[in-house]
């Protein structure tokens, strides 16, 4: 078949130049996907109060851990959950949380089960923020909420609190 302008092979070559671009622009449309068990980027966001981008790194005999951090201005806000399967998941579980805490007491976080507390993070530290300690079966899952600003006005004490407790339901209810 010819066009007007007498190429006959018009049509097939456009259609094969546009998907060539395609495929060229995919990669830069495309972001690679967090692969973290427990949450995805969207809920993680909502959680740190920005887009946070997700990393999530599991080595043999190590505790698997999901990164998620967001920077606006000054501040660096970061989600981070670690989970690991435990042989004595009971004692684990109350020695991590004792660990993690440290001077500060741990409070029960009754949305989560009978083994989850939470705490504040060392306030030595140069950040702010909140952490949940819990236990579903044999797997034990550590939860860090938290920013670099001391006062920041998206991560409140309030909104650490209310925030690290929906983390804790989010990845105990994935856990089971």
């Amino acid at each position: 078949m010819t066009n007007r302008l007498g190429n006959s092979n018009w049509p097939s070559r456009n259609l094969l130049k546009v998907f060539a671009l395609s495929l060229l622009a995919m990669p830069i449309a495309a972001r690679a996907e967090n692969k973290c068990p427990w949450m995805n980027e969207a809920t993680a966001s909502d959680l740190v109060g920005g887009d946070a981008i997700g990393m999530y790194s599991a080595e043999k005999d190590k505790p698997a851990v999901c990164t998620f951090t967001e920077h606006s201005g000054k501040a660096i806000r970061r989600l981070q959950i670690s989970v690991e399967v435990a042989s004595d998941p009971h004692q684990r579980f109350l020695s991590t949380a004792r660990e993690g805490c440290g001077s500060n007491s741990p409070l029960p976080l009754q949305t989560t089960g009978n083994e989850a507390v939470i705490c504040a993070v060392d306030s030595h530290r140069k950040i702010v923020g909140q952490r949940a300690f819990g236990r579903v079966r044999d797997q034990i899952f550590i939860i860090t909420l938290s920013t670099s600003i001391k006062d920041d006005p998206t991560l409140t004490p309030a909104m650490l609190k209310m925030k690290i407790d929906t983390a804790a339901e989010q990845v105990s209810g994935n856990l089971y």
